[in-house]
């Protein structure tokens, strides 16, 4: 994968006239030399950049989102701030994984049942194993 300057000023450009920054846009494109570049604006759909940063944003939250083992997680939506700081990232990725890993301890296991619904009762030195079925 290969972008340069031109196209990503481009994108910007055009996400300015799209927003209604005319005058933005126009003075970014002076500046920018849009006019010298070889991009035809006709072949680029219209809201091409927060295109490209939507799926950007949906791919680093895929990479928190998928644990080491493949299994998936589910995690809270990112902003488009919180994707950009690495250290976000990074915390996020150890609280998805120290949550997965909390949720898949079994909480009691009776007789090979495991789950929240195995329960011990012992009275007058009988123990009896139940499995409480929802």
């Amino acid at each position: 994968m290969s972008f340069g300057s031109d196209e990503v000023n481009f994108l910007v450009y055009r996400y300015l006239q799209e927003s209604g920054f005319v005058h933005s846009a126009y003075t970014f494109g002076i500046e920018s030399h849009i006019s010298q570049s070889n991009i035809n604006g006709a072949l680029v759909p219209p809201a091409a950049l927060l295109s490209i940063v939507q799926k950007g944003l949906q791919y680093t939250e895929a990479e928190i989102s998928i644990g080491e083992d493949g299994s998936e997680r589910v995690i809270e939506s990112l902003s488009l701030i919180d994707a950009v700081m690495p250290d976000v990232v990074e915390s996020r990725k150890q609280a998805a994984a120290k949550s997965h890993q909390i949720k898949n301890e079994p909480s009691n296991t009776v007789n090979g049942e495991e789950g929240p619904n195995a329960l011990s009762m012992s009275c007058d030195d009988h123990s009896k194993s139940l499995f409480v079925m929802s």
